[in-house]
């Protein structure tokens, strides 16, 4: 199974989401049901079926984040996206990304924001849409 989850993440990472026809390559080889591929698929929230845009904002709202305000930020975001339409967000709540000790927290495909308050949450937006990441 790891081997195929890094196989999909490398597919995902090349073509920045999951091709059908590099499925049908990926099921055939690891000599799978295309239909078990894409229930594996869709257990995981990081794989997309579809092209998604550049940059990936996921603000936690588990417990912690909660309770910090992780609300005020999303709604701060969502402001802040709905002004800009750019196409270069996609905004995902998740559970839990691992900051409980500096709530709240967001990231940016990969990169970590925490300790967030709405107004910085909007600044590293803006240091995005600059290019400054």
């Amino acid at each position: 199974m790891k081997i195929l989850l890094e196989e999909l993440y490398k597919t995902q990472e090349k073509f920045g989401y999951l091709p059908e026809d590099e499925l049908k390559r990926i099921a055939t080889e690891h000599t799978i049901p295309e239909a078990e591929l894409y229930g594996i698929i869709s257990f995981y929230t990081r794989f997309y079926l579809e092209p998604v845009e550049k940059f990936i904002i996921r603000i936690c709202k588990s417990l912690s984040c909660g309770i910090n305000h992780a609300g005020a930020i999303k709604k701060a975001v969502e402001a802040h996206l709905e002004h800009s339409k750019d196409g270069l967000f996609r905004l995902e709540m998740v559970e839990c990304l691992g900051q409980c000790g500096s709530a709240p927290a967001m990231t940016i495909n990969d990169k970590v924001y925490s300790e967030l308050t709405p107004g910085k949450a909007v600044e590293v937006l803006k240091s995005y849409q600059r290019g400054d990441y």
